[in-house]
């Protein structure tokens, strides 16, 4: 008889006790930073404080991740600021209770982080967003057919809070400004998440416009929602990796979205560094050095 496995929100309330005990050199990070598939963290750190396998550290099954992610978690110091990253993780299309997709974020947020960045891959739905350019997401459109509190608002004081800011406004501003002064432009953008794993047709396309989303996506919603439901500020970066869906449009591939995006961590990099350790002269944002 396989072992009865325990709630979603227990689980996270166990993740989070056992954090710590996979770093020797543990304290509490001043952010998380959930990486999507196809990013690389390399050159990120100052110092690697010590990196884990997901799995290992009860955040995800030992089961590979269909979008390629290697499911890792790394801590490590930016200048002088802690911040714990999930590199890779669990997609809405892979997992059918969406547990394990927001799993990350809620130990993360249990163990005290109390800012939240995702980064994302995502379609454009404008023509001016050309593919690598970077969007601050305002808002959000949830069109994946479920809430991501579902089984964890045992954790959660008041499930009908007001999403008007679940995306911080505030950390936006920060993330903006301080990847400005380091040569990275991020213009405004709402997310529309599906739960895929197939790309949008044009005609869902043509919806999610009519909508009021500028990119579309798999990610994002659920960790931004559940994020703020447990109290974070949460941003989200998105890397346009090319064009929606078009009748007479390119052909999408997956392994061109994780082209662009291995392409584009270098700006990647550098904005989150700008954003955690401010070059000499320049005002640090709140997330640095709050």
């Amino acid at each position: 008889m396989r072992p009865r496995m325990a709630p979603p929100h227990q689980q996270a309330v166990e993740a989070a006790r056992d954090l710590p005990g996979h770093f020797a050199s543990w304290q509490v990070p001043r952010a998380y930073v959930q990486l999507g598939a196809g990013f690389d963290p390399e050159g990120l750190f100052d110092r690697v404080l010590g990196r884990v396998a997901m799995a290992t550290a009860g955040l995800a099954s030992a089961r590979p991740s269909a979008a390629g992610c290697p499911l890792q978690m790394i801590l490590g110091q930016i200048g002088e600021t802690t911040v714990l990253v999930g590199h890779g993780h669990r997609y809405s299309y892979e997992d059918a209770s969406g547990h394990e997709v927001v799993l990350p974020i809620a130990a993360a947020a249990l163990a005290g982080i109390r800012d939240v960045v995702v980064v994302e891959t995502g379609m454009a739905l404008r023509e001016d967003l050309a593919s690598g350019s970077w969007l601050a997401i305002t808002d959000t459109i949830n069109a994946m057919g479920a809430c991501p509190a579902t089984g964890y608002l045992e954790l959660i004081g008041e499930p009908f809070l007001d999403m008007t800011d679940a995306l911080s406004q505030e950390l936006n501003a920060e993330i903006i400004n301080a990847a400005a002064h380091v040569g990275v432009g991020l213009r405004l953008g709402v997310y529309q998440g599906t739960r895929g794993p197939q790309f949008d047709t044009p005609a869902e396309a043509a919806a999610a416009r009519r909508n009021g989303a500028d990119v579309l996506g798999h990610g994002v919603v659920p960790e931004a929602i559940l994020a703020a439901l447990l109290g974070c500020r949460t941003a989200a970066m998105v890397l346009v990796a090319g064009a929606a869906a078009s009748y007479g449009g390119r052909r999408l591939r997956q392994a061109a979205v994780r082209d662009v995006a291995g392409f584009c961590s270098k700006g990647l990099v550098r904005a989150l560094r700008g954003v955690f350790a401010p070059p000499e002269g320049i005002p640090g944002s709140a997330v640095g050095l709050a």
